[in-house]
């Protein structure tokens, strides 16, 4: 969970406090490691006293009595900061692990927090949205009356929030998906999905898709979304995967391009006569009545192919 200044966000974040406990912790132990002094490996460390000892014997002709010794500290000290350095790697690593996780985990109830509040947005601009009427514009609305000045007052203010609230839950998807989803999310965004569910992209107003699209929301965009009642928060990635599958389209190809998969009703078949032949016979199927007329024939017989026993009987 990265710093942000978003109030929706915050508030939300701040529903499952033991998420932004483990980012502090992780945020320090990455500042623990960064401020670090930088050091030698023991290795390192014992081949400098090992080059100085080299060097002061070229210059005095006098091996160093005391090598053996500052060898030794030297690979001690090397040692201990190794130890050290490779002990704040970890905690950075498993601070960042746990808070990953936390935030997978409990991103859920972030998402569910949001989407109450968009619940709240959407009531109270639908209420305002009554008071409206038809007025569009801030123009219209200073010169129907003090009611409708209070209730266009009113949505501009819920439309910051509804942008606050949009903004927040795409900084949870992104935060909780991966590279290729993280694509998918930003695509999927800038097709206008995410906001509403249960409705056809194509048959929502262009205006509206380009709202969404852009996050340009405003009064007019707000109103719709409140009074077609499909507002939503995805609960998570696949929740919004599973509602732009639904609201798209499908579209097959060939090699000379789409190919239209929608449903035809075709007439229904006639049914085909029975075929009755000059040798068919009416069954008889009781010897105490006469026997049945033939049927009428509507067809005939084709000749039927020779057969061995045609040829040698």
């Amino acid at each position: 969970m990265r710093a942000t200044t978003n109030p929706e966000l915050v508030a939300a974040w701040a529903t499952v406090p033991d998420v932004a406990k483990a980012q502090e912790r992780h945020e320090a132990a990455r500042k623990l490691r960064r401020e670090f002094p930088r050091g030698k490996t023991p290795a390192e460390a014992v081949a400098a006293v090992q080059a100085d000892a080299v060097a002061r014997f070229a210059d005095t002709g006098k091996w160093p009595t005391t090598f053996a010794k500052d060898a030794a500290k030297a690979h001690a000290d090397a040692l201990a900061w190794e130890a050290e350095a490779e002990a704040l790697w970890s905690l950075e690593r498993s601070t960042e692990a746990a808070a990953e996780h936390l935030r997978d985990s409990l991103s859920a109830d972030v998402l569910a927090h949001l989407d109450g509040r968009l619940t709240e947005i959407l009531d109270a601009a639908k209420s305002a949205a009554e008071t409206l009427g038809d007025v569009t514009t801030a123009e219209q609305a200073i010169e129907a009356g003090a009611d409708v000045q209070d209730a266009w007052r009113r949505l501009t203010g819920l439309v910051k929030e509804y942008r606050n609230v949009r903004e927040a839950q795409w900084d949870v998807l992104r935060s909780v998906s991966g590279e290729d989803q993280r694509a998918r999310i930003r695509g999927w965004r800038m097709q206008g999905h995410g906001e509403i569910k249960e409705v056809r992209m194509a048959d929502v107003p262009a205006r509206i898709v380009d709202a969404m699209a852009s996050g340009a929301h405003d009064v007019e965009t707000l109103v719709w979304i409140a009074q077609s009642g499909a507002g939503y928060v995805p609960e998570s990635y696949d929740d919004l995967e599973f509602h732009v599958t639904t609201a798209t389209e499908p579209v097959a190809y060939d090699d000379h391009g789409p190919i239209d998969i929608s449903p035809r009703v075709l007439p229904p078949l006639k049914p085909r006569p029975a075929r009755v032949y000059p040798h068919s016979s009416t069954p008889h199927l009781d010897a105490a009545q006469p026997t049945p007329e033939r049927p009428t024939a509507n067809a005939s017989a084709l000749d039927r192919e020779p057969t061995t026993t045609d040829y040698f009987a």
